[in-house]
């Protein structure tokens, strides 16, 4: 097993403005219409790339497929599926994509959930790699799942006690390796976070005796370039989130309705 752990710091995102947006967001959904497949905006514009292929907008089991804007005919690479919307408890969607790259196929499922968008407890993101068409198909694929503990973040960020588990964890799970990682925000002195991120890299199957001898070679050069990679992603977090929590919820909304526009 290798093991890895780095700490940065990271501008905060207030709850209250989290909470804005994710209720903005969901406005902005409900208030879109629909005309023949067509999802118009709640000024009537119509909003390109996207039409409603099956079932009643935003109701379970409702379809949504990307279209190319040139011709407007649907294509069959990808699609968005409503699993449940309902502010009080849930919202999840599913993301379907389908690449066909030279005869050989690749589909990755997402599902993306929320409880609730009237107060966010819970967020989660899994996803499933699979192809097909290549020798050793089943080496190429796996699978990943994120849980965010909203509730246990803000208690971990605060000055309360320290929740009792990580409040956001990860896995990715691959025929030869299983990755496992926590992160736990603690706060600054100076008001910001600091975030401790957690990696265990475990082998499977034939893989799992090559893993120490993997480790002892690239160990080092492997955990340098994972913190570097961390430092980068805190650098950018630090320049544009304090700019992004200065909007209100308005101007957030409108903002996603332009770069929706602008697809």
């Amino acid at each position: 097993m290798a093991r890895f752990e780095h700490t940065v710091t990271l501008a905060p995102v207030p709850r209250r403005w989290l909470e804005s947006c994710v209720a903005a967001l969901h406005d902005l959904a409900e208030d879109t219409d629909t005309e023949g497949g067509r999802l118009l905006l709640p000024d009537g514009r119509p909003l390109p790339g996207l039409v409603l292929e099956r079932g009643r907008h935003l109701r379970p089991g409702a379809r949504y497929r990307s279209v190319p804007v040139e011709d407007g005919e649907p294509e069959a690479d990808q699609c968005v599926t409503v699993l449940a919307w309902d502010r009080r408890r849930r919202t999840e969607l599913e993301i379907v994509t389908v690449e066909d790259d030279r005869g050989h196929p690749a589909r990755i499922d997402c599902v993306l959930g929320l409880t609730s968008a009237e107060r966010p407890r819970e967020a989660w993101l899994s996803a499933t790699l699979s192809t097909g068409g290549r020798k050793r198909a089943a080496h190429l694929g796996g699978t990943g799942r994120v849980d965010l503990d909203l509730a246990g973040w803000w208690q971990a960020t605060g000055a309360g006690r320290s929740p009792s588990r990580p409040p956001l964890r990860g896995t990715l799970t691959h025929a030869l390796v299983r990755v496992t990682v926590t992160v736990v925000p603690r706060p600054a002195p100076d008001g910001r976070w600091r975030v401790t991120v957690k990696a265990r890299v475990r082998g499977r199957s034939f893989a799992r005796p090559l893993l120490p001898l993997a480790a002892a070679v690239w160990g080092r050069q492997a955990r340098r370039k994972g913190a570097e990679a961390l430092d980068r992603a805190a650098a950018a977090w630090n320049v544009h989130v304090p700019a992004l929590v200065g909007k209100d919820a308005d101007r957030l909304r409108a903002d996603v309705a332009a770069a929706l526009l602008d697809r």
